[in-house]
């Protein structure tokens, strides 16, 4: 028997069972997006689940801290989960705090707006999108965002927050 063929055959078998056993992108899972995986965790005993954009957006802030990644490539990294997952509310109020942080409170106002739309119970993006306006020159707007939030929270430390906010709105 002629060992050439046999070898030929075995690896053939090999490459097609590695083939399928190797990993799928998430544009090969038709319907299925990265954004909607979920990763189980257990945080101080209590269980939840996190998107898989939310842990690399995790994974970036803890890099961050630790020193591990410079801050303007942690910034780049969340950036990119943003861009693949425009309405991902962890990578979009993580670039808005950040945003604020440098000055730049016209991209605040963009990422704290998709943060509302998102999830319009946030309010913590209200009192940071009033800021922004605040710091921009508006305050017509600030107060007005904020008069949204009353009417769409009802959690009463947010809620007592928005009202200070507003209070030194006006007394400015």
């Amino acid at each position: 028997m002629k060992k050439g063929p046999a070898i030929l055959v075995l690896l053939a078998i090999l490459l097609t069972v590695a083939v399928f056993l190797l990993p799928k992108t998430a544009q090969q899972e038709e319907g299925q997006s990265i954004e909607t995986e979920r990763v189980e965790h257990d945080h101080s005993g209590e269980k939840g689940f996190t998107s898989v954009a939310d842990s690399l957006v995790e994974d970036a802030l803890s890099k961050l801290e630790s020193g591990e990644l410079p801050p303007m490539q942690a910034v780049m990294a969340i950036a990119d989960v943003a861009e693949k997952f425009p309405e991902n509310v962890k990578a979009n109020f993580t670039l808005g705090v950040m945003s604020m942080q440098t000055g730049q409170y016209s991209k605040a106002l963009s990422r704290f707006k998709t943060v509302i739309d998102q999830d319009p119970l946030n309010g913590d993006a209200y009192l940071l999108y009033a800021r922004s306006q605040m710091f921009l020159g508006d305050s017509t707007a600030a107060k007005s965002v904020l008069e949204d939030a009353l009417e769409k929270l009802s959690d009463e430390k947010t809620l007592k927050a928005i009202r200070d906010e507003m209070a030194s709105i006006i007394n400015n």
